[in-house]
């Protein structure tokens, strides 16, 4: 089997058709690709809609239990049998009938095919293009870590996974398998539309928690030094555009008052 789709879910009920439906639309024939689902505790009628499509039966659902994107999609990793990994949030769409059919003819046994996508951000409708740069600029600068631009092969994935109960867990991922990367290839066109939508989940507590679950990943990244130390310097330069300084004094703030007043970093 040529391609896993793994798609975490949680309480995107009203965007699940559309999302499965650009796969199951796919000239790419069904036998080439498996679609695995992880419901992570949804408490609106994600399932319902998602047992709709059952009559294609290369469509797995799994359950975690508020793990987070992260542990979602590990379940999903764990449960997958394709040859590539393909990430794509239960918001978000295929963005033609024909593009898995393209992905297909460009992965050309690589580690990696990096992917382009349409951004609909409240309707702001733009078009997010990789740069083109090697492995080594892209590990210091590139600000597309989002696992979804990607298209992962199996072997190059091995044992690593996402952070769990985390936010921001896309990003030490992606940065630890780049430094793995040997092969890799672009598809030009789009391949999905990113949907930005209303978090529910903006709350003092949560930026609270999410400021922390940023420095964990930046400590995260630095141990990738270590593992992969000629990407050492690139590694430190992505470190460094964090802003960790500023990164701590607001965690200190947060630990010193309860207060975040400085919600932009974040």
């Amino acid at each position: 089997m040529k391609f896993s789709i793994i798609i975490p879910n949680y309480n995107k009920a009203e965007y699940i058709e559309q999302c499965l439906s650009s796969i199951y639309n796919q000239t790419l024939d069904k036998t080439h690709y498996e679609v695995i689902f992880i419901d992570d505790g949804s408490s609106d009628n994600s399932i319902e809609i998602v047992k709709k499509f059952f009559n294609n039966n290369n469509l797995t659902i799994l359950y975690t239990n508020r793990k987070g994107a992260g542990g979602a999609r590990n379940k999903g990793i764990d449960n997958s049998k394709g040859d590539y990994l393909i990430f794509l949030d239960s918001d978000d769409y295929l963005n033609n009938d024909e593009i898995l059919e393209k992905l297909s003819l460009q992965t050309n046994n690589n580690d990696i095919v990096f992917l382009n996508f349409v951004k609909n951000n409240f309707g702001n409708i733009t078009t997010i293009i990789d740069d083109k740069t090697d492995i080594k600029e892209k590990i210091a600068h590139t600000q597309l870590l989002g696992c979804p631009t990607k298209c992962f092969k199996r072997s190059l994935i091995g044992d690593t996974r996402f952070n769990e109960y985390r936010r921001y867990e896309d990003v030490s991922f992606t940065l630890n398998n780049l430094c793995k990367v040997k092969t890799y290839s672009y598809l030009d066109e789009p391949f999905f539309v990113y949907r930005k939508v209303d978090n529910s989940n903006t709350t003092s507590e949560i930026s609270g928690r999410a400021m922390t679950d940023v420095f964990l990943e930046i400590s995260s990244l630095y141990y990738l030094c270590f593992e992969f130390p000629e990407y050492k310097q690139a590694i430190l330069t992505r470190i460094k555009r964090d802003k960790l300084r500023t990164r701590l004094d607001i965690l200190d703030e947060l630990i010193q008052t309860g207060n975040n007043t400085f919600k932009e970093y974040f």
